[in-house]
């Protein structure tokens, strides 16, 4: 497998997979996304990322994935091994006139998961 990879093993794709993350209830959140994080049995990390029709397009909100799947995979470094991630698009950021999910940026982002990763692991050490 190559360093920064994502095949499809690293993904979570199942209905199911996104409904045990979410009812694990550890997640942090900001003004941009809302990430959960849940312990798995397995030795590998996967990602999933859900964008709500009420956000934006279907440009903007494959745009969305694009960006949040790039900002997991350059923080491949940064991340814990044997957790299922989940990023989940705040509703609220259609409604921002401060934010505009055109003029979003990979950087903005990162930045954002990076932060919210350490809210998350912030919680699993208490």
């Amino acid at each position: 497998m190559k360093k920064y990879g994502h095949p499809k093993s690293a993904r979570l794709c199942a209905k199911a997979d996104f409904k045990a993350v979410l009812e694990r209830k550890l997640f942090a959140r900001n003004g941009l996304m809302t990430l959960y994080a849940k312990p798995n049995a397995d030795k590998k990390t996967r990602f999933g990322v859900s964008v709500s029709s009420k956000i934006a397009s279907a440009v903007g909100r494959n745009r969305l994935k694009r960006l949040s799947k790039e900002a997991f995979r350059l923080s491949r470094d940064d991340v814990r091994g044997n957790f299922d991630y989940l990023i989940i698009f705040s509703p609220l950021l259609s409604k921002s006139k401060s934010c505009d999910i055109n003029k979003l940026g990979l950087k903005d982002v990162r930045d954002s998961f990076l932060e919210l990763l350490g809210q998350v692991y912030k919680r699993i050490e208490k």
